[in-house]
């Protein structure tokens, strides 16, 4: 079968125009455009002509809703044998590819109610057509982009300099809190000659924590994180590769160089309730990682089984955040906080509050009956979402004083982790962290059927973690009051010692050591080679 290809691709008065060689072979055309993560968001359009081998298709830009962020194209026609046949339309020459993506040349600006979006034509993975929209932002500004240009310039200048250079960063490259933060710290009281930069936002909420290292220090966006990006051997991080650059801005030079430099990934969590997606498996071409790091044997094992990764290419050392274990004194305090759900992604508002998910929170958080424990056992819970639900944060209050909703970017998670007596979460890697800490945590799985069909688990939730798994919210509650009242939990010993190969305050120095283990057999391309 051979793929059709582009003529040529022109912005025109808010539509765009793909030109696409045809023949007599592809009779009836139909351009489809189809959403990624959405089966049933499909837009078909009809040749705007088709003459000299040539079809042509116009699409309004704001025919692509925002609600979805990348769209792939495909061509539907039939062919001599009378066969439909639905193809992915790509363009075969590697330079006008990378033309398109580099140089951001094809974009459109879209007006939807009072936010502005961006439309931009790219070539993905393996050369096919692909449409990303998102929301315009600040590093649209011109500025940004002359940054870029001056940071092109001077990689061949300062490239003997930084060649050596790596760089670490968290979450849209705006919190010192997590794994990276802690290995980084690490690096600075104990390696003096280490040539690793953190980079943070210069507004960021954690920008204090990094003052005792500023010397390794880059600002977000900065020339000098542009030029690291280009120079920097590898980068080490919590997240994925896309945080450590402008969120989804995908066609540049920086980002171009990112997607092609080796990673090492700390996890921001612990592998085992929720089924990852495709973002960090082997076979990722841009995201996946070149030393994952886990916690545990039965880590490592759904790492090398479900993941796709050589034994070579994992280390089990633990989580570098956990070497800050100071046991903080408890407080009379319920911690609660729920992971996110693959099926609220694209909700509205409207459809989110009709949710389970909402309703089975909103009532925990209003119960009578919950206020009146609180109240007559004097605690006080906390309640935070994860960062996924932030656009939704504001349908959750309360007007108890007993009941707190708090939000990421002012208490970190470790923080309430630690001085909190009881965790409530439900699928959530922070019961791995909770365990760690000696916190009693109980798995609130209202909705455990229909989450193990959308998301799945890499374990056994009756064979492994039956005795703190809990259905009904009325159980729920008496199992909170049996536990004020009694301390009842479970025996956390036996967990400890199945998942975790250590529980000492040495992950960061074992994390240390098994990248400069990878570092000395990895085989780095250089950006330049020095001319004698």
């Amino acid at each position: 079968m051979n793929t059709v290809k582009i003529n040529s691709i022109k912005n025109l008065n808010g539509h765009i125009e793909i030109r696409i060689e045809a023949d007599e072979s592809h009779k009836n055309p139909i351009l489809y455009v189809k959403a990624r993560k959405e089966e049933n968001c499909s837009l078909s359009f009809s040749p705007y002509s088709f003459n000299n081998n040539k079809v042509i298709f116009r699409i309004p830009a704001s025919s692509l809703s925002y609600t979805n962020i990348y769209y792939d194209a495909y061509l539907e026609y039939i062919n001599r044998d009378g066969d439909l046949v639905q193809e992915r339309i790509k363009n075969s020459s590697r330079r006008k590819r990378l033309a398109l993506n580099l140089l951001n040349l094809k974009h459109q600006r879209v007006q939807h109610s009072e936010h502005e979006y961006l439309v931009t034509e790219y070539f993905a993975v393996g050369g096919y057509l692909a449409f990303q929209v998102r929301e315009t932002d600040e590093y649209d500004n011109y500025k940004y982009k002359l940054k870029e240009f001056l940071a092109c310039l001077l990689a061949p200048l300062m490239y003997w300099r930084y060649k050596d250079s790596k760089l670490i960063y968290e979450k849209f490259s705006n919190y010192a809190r997590d794994n990276s933060f802690y290995y980084f710290a690490y690096t600075q009281k104990n390696d003096k000659h280490n040539k690793l930069f953190y980079i943070i936002t210069k507004n960021s909420p954690d920008i204090k924590n990094l003052e005792p290292y500023k010397k390794n220090v880059v600002y977000f966006m900065s020339i000098k994180h542009i030029l690291l990006i280009l120079i920097s051997k590898y980068f080490i991080a919590s997240e994925s590769k896309g945080h450590a650059y402008a969120w989804r801005h995908n066609q540049s030079i920086p980002r171009y160089f990112l997607n092609r430099k080796p990673f090492v990934f700390l996890q921001h969590g612990v592998l085992g309730l929720k089924k990852v997606d495709r973002t960090f498996f082997a076979n990722n071409r841009l995201n996946h990682a070149d030393l994952f790091i886990t916690s545990s044997e039965i880590e490592k094992k759904i790492v090398l089984d479900f993941l796709g990764y050589k034994e070579q290419d994992v280390a089990v050392t633990g989580l570098a955040r956990w070497d800050n274990f100071k046991g903080l004194s408890k407080e009379k305090k319920i911690f609660v906080m729920p992971t996110w759900r693959v099926q609220l992604d694209l909700l509205s508002d409207e459809e989110f509050l009709r949710s389970e998910f909402y309703l089975a929170y909103s009532k925990l958080l209003h119960s009578t009956k919950i206020k009146q424990i609180l109240h007559d056992n004097s605690y006080q819970l906390h309640f935070m979402l994860h960062p996924k639900f932030v656009r939704f944060e504001k349908y959750f209050m309360s007007d108890d004083e007993n009941i707190k909703i708090i939000h990421q970017s002012e208490e970190p998670i470790d923080q309430e982790l630690k001085t909190s007596e009881l965790l409530i979460t439900d699928y959530s890697s922070i019961m791995w962290d909770a365990l760690y800490y000696d916190c009693p945590t109980l798995l609130f799985q209202f909705d455990q059927d229909d989450y193990l069909q959308r998301q799945g688990s890499y374990l056994d939730f009756q064979a492994d973690l039956k005795d703190i798994i809990i259905k009904n919210p009325q159980i729920l509650l008496k199992k909170i009051v049996a536990f004020m009242q009694n301390k009842e939990t479970v025996n956390l010993s036996s967990l400890k010692q199945k998942y975790f190969s250590y529980t000492d305050q040495e992950n960061s120095k074992r994390i240390y050591d098994s990248i400069g283990q990878w570092e000395s057999s990895y085989q780095f391309k250089p950006l330049y080679k020095k001319h004698s």
